[in-house]
């Protein structure tokens, strides 16, 4: 089914509600029904060639114990000890029993075909329900799977002269100026890029990756849309260094870079990021198909019957994925000790639903783990979670929470229709 609303219409057909079919009744405690997760996958190793990080620095980069791009065995530890203290919530909530297995298909986890998150999945089930044997559903028909990738498999398409509107030359020398400091420090930490590069870029001897002028570009057949220069590069090079401080019981950045460098770092990535991934039409183009999936799932319209059945519904994916969703939603978050909007490894966005006196409401929060559970796992501590306000559905002007039928026009509403394969 393909949908599509326009806003206006979507505030006439809500403000025409009355504030009593809103608004959830007071009396009696909610009950958790069911929660549907979009999960990024877990602590991985740089997914770029070892080629190009030498060529950004002369320096020697450490050597990583998996395959590029690869989930690392403390990548998959630290997913399950999540997960195991998510499943403890749950168990309260009564959407898992408190011992033993959960019955076959009240759990159900999707997965991206990638290394990844193939066996993020598998950990996120280790830690849900250890020792059950349970496996994720992954599609291995297609070579790219296009519910998390729907513009690389061909079946919706980039908007390049609407993305250049969105991210103009004049935004991305705005963001150079903001970024200008901690992309300077970026540049110093890593020193002198190789004498090839400098070259390629027709730069002086010991240039720097903060010397190239930023640009946006498109790959082939505007399958995707990448900021690169000074921006893209040094944005790489701080979620490296969060990569390695996870990775690692010391410090990233060859020792240098401790919590407290962090964090005046991670903004670079976080920001750069966000201005291609929460560009509205990139979001709309690769974040449709995924959203309406996580809707159907939650409210049991999902086209495979076991998913509507499960309680728990666990999609595993990318940053990427995460960030065109929120956006579709207006969905912001401030992580303790991350800047605003980051997607920390294994961080997961949650839709919940809940009943109360024969009335259903949808909430979100957003689970992560802190920088310090990431640095030293053995330090435990409960998972971050911040409850999100969904815009346009439940706030202030509604007198009430998200009700259901509220948030699936909402939905309808922000979706791009033509990049929704028919059900």
């Amino acid at each position: 089914m393909k949908w599509g609303l326009s806003i206006v219409a979507l505030c006439a057909v809500l403000c025409s509600m009355s504030p009593v079919a809103r608004a959830a009744d007071n009396d009696g405690d909610a009950k958790l029904v069911k929660m549907v997760v979009l999960s990024r996958h877990g602590v991985r190793s740089p997914t770029q060639h070892r080629g190009e990080l030498d060529a950004w620095s002369r320096r020697g980069w450490p050597e990583w114990p998996v395959k590029r791009g690869e989930l690392t065995p403390r990548g998959a530890e630290l997913v399950t000890a999540m997960w195991r203290q998510e499943a403890a919530f749950l168990k309260g909530a009564g959407l898992l029993p408190q011992q033993g297995c959960p019955e076959p298909g009240v759990i159900a986890v999707r997965a991206d075909k990638e290394q990844r998150t193939e066996a993020t999945a598998e950990a996120v089930l280790e830690g849900l329900a250890p020792g059950c044997g349970f496996k994720p559903v992954v599609n291995r028909s297609v070579p790219i799977d296009p519910l998390f990738h729907p513009v690389e498999a061909g079946y919706c398409a980039l908007e390049p002269a609407r993305i250049e509107k969105e991210l103009s030359p004049k935004d991305i020398a705005e963001l150079e100026q903001t970024l200008a400091e901690p992309v300077s420090e970026l540049a110093a930490l890593l020193g002198p890029a190789s004498p090839e590069f400098c070259r390629e870029h027709r730069l002086p001897e010991n240039c720097t990756i903060a010397d190239v002028p930023s640009r946006l570009t498109f790959g082939k057949d505007n399958h995707t849309v990448h900021l690169g220069g000074k921006l893209g590069m040094a944005s790489s090079a701080a979620e490296i260094m969060l990569l390695e401080y996870a990775q690692w019981n010391r410090p990233a950045g060859w020792g240098t870079v401790d919590t407290g460098k962090l964090e005046t770092l991670l903004p670079v990535h976080s920001r750069v990021f966000d201005a291609v991934n929460r560009a509205p039409s990139v979001a709309a183009s690769r974040g449709s198909e995924l959203l309406l999936d996580m809707a159907n799932a939650l409210v049991g319209k999902y086209a495979d019957p076991a998913v509507n059945k499960a309680k728990v519904v666990v999609f595993v994916g990318h940053d990427t994925n995460i960030a065109n969703v929120a956006k579709l939603l207006s969905l912001n978050w401030h992580l303790s000790g991350y800047a605003p909007d980051q997607i920390p490894p294994a961080s997961a966005l949650a839709l919940t639903l809940w009943e109360r006196n024969g009335q259903y409401q949808v909430r979100a929060h957003l689970l992560a783990q802190s920088l310090e559970t990431l640095h030293d796992p053995a330090a435990g501590g409960e998972p971050l979670r911040e409850a999100l306000e969904v815009p346009w559905c439940g706030s202030q002007a509604y007198e009430g929470p998200c009700s259901l039928t509220e948030f699936e026009l909402l939905v309808r509403a922000v979706i791009r229709p033509e990049c929704v394969r028919e059900r």
